[in-house]
């Protein structure tokens, strides 16, 4: 019986191999988005509860969940010819990073792009008139 099993598991592994990076992209942004959740509720303020835990589990199973589907889809229906286990993976993608974004915003307190723009601004972005003893000078 146990030898059924593991070849069960061996065979899931292997077929799912393609999908590993999107699976496990997906789990470090669901987990980076529930740590950075966690600090700015405690930031607001917010008690921390038990259903927020419960969002982030069956989020990580709907979303794996789509990727394996999107993944068979692609493979054995449409013979790759759409790459849906990579659109659903993008999605996802995008839907956690605007989750982590948000997240970050609460954290600082303000926009966070703006404040990294700024730290990394140069003295081009100053908007100021050219030296006339420049070389482009005429």
């Amino acid at each position: 019986m146990m030898e059924w099993v593991k070849g069960l598991v061996i065979a899931s592994f292997a077929v799912l191999m393609p999908i590993h990076a999107a699976m496990a992209a997906a789990g470090v942004l669901i987990v980076s988005d529930l740590i950075l959740g966690m600090w700015a509720a405690r930031k607001r303020g917010e008690k921390l509860t038990s259903a927020a835990m419960r969002r982030t589990i069956s989020k990580m199973l709907i979303y794996q969940s789509a990727i394996i589907t999107g993944f068979i889809c692609e493979t054995w229906l449409l013979s790759g010819f759409i790459p849906v286990s990579k659109l659903v993976s993008g999605v996802i993608g995008v839907v956690e990073m605007k989750s982590i974004l948000e997240n970050a915003n609460s954290i600082s307190g303000g926009d966070i792009f703006a404040k990294v723009i700024k730290a990394l601004g140069s003295k081009n972005d100053v908007n100021e008139p050219p030296n006339d003893d420049s070389p482009g000078a005429a």
